[in-house]
């Protein structure tokens, strides 16, 4: 999967910026790599240096191996918020896509780690569970269960 970090002159990419957006299509587009070809992340200002609310676009544009490319955009005064709204949308649309072709992605796993000695615990018992021994102790029986008794035994023998 190859990923392509574009933007217009408004914004400043750097080194760690395109680090950042690439870690973040890693992180949420990383399951579909084997059936995406190319990833391209297009950043810019809307209003080009002037103030005001959501000015940050994100426009995310996937290339499906065999299918028509996938788009979605977000805006949002911060930059980051944007790029991570896009890329649900779209892990979100290629989720339905490959979900209808019958693929299922592959599954990110965590590193195993070693097994710790089983350590087994008491059994505590709780608090409804003591109650219900002790009235047993002294015959108690609960009226719920007196009531279900007497129905059965009224009941029509067959």
């Amino acid at each position: 999967m190859k990923i392509q970090v574009n933007s217009d002159n408004t914004v400043a990419v750097d080194a760690s910026l395109t680090r950042f957006v690439k870690a973040e299509v890693l992180r949420v587009l990383g399951r579909f790599a084997p059936k995406v070809t190319r990833v391209e992340v297009h950043l810019s200002d809307i209003d080009k240096k002037k103030s005001g609310p959501s000015d940050k676009r994100c426009i995310v544009e996937v290339r499906p191996a065999g299918s028509d490319p996938r788009t979605a955009s977000a805006n949002n005064d911060k930059l980051a918020i944007a790029i991570d709204q896009a890329l649900k949308k779209v892990q979100r649309s290629l989720t339905t896509l490959f979900g209808k072709q019958g693929w299922k992605p592959v599954e990110m796993t965590a590193p195993v780690l070693p097994a710790r000695k089983a350590v087994r615990k008491k059994a505590v018992p709780t608090k409804k569970k003591a109650r219900a021994k002790k009235a047993a102790a002294i015959g108690f029986e609960a009226p719920k269960k007196r009531v279900y008794r007497a129905r059965r035994e009224a009941w029509p023998k067959r």
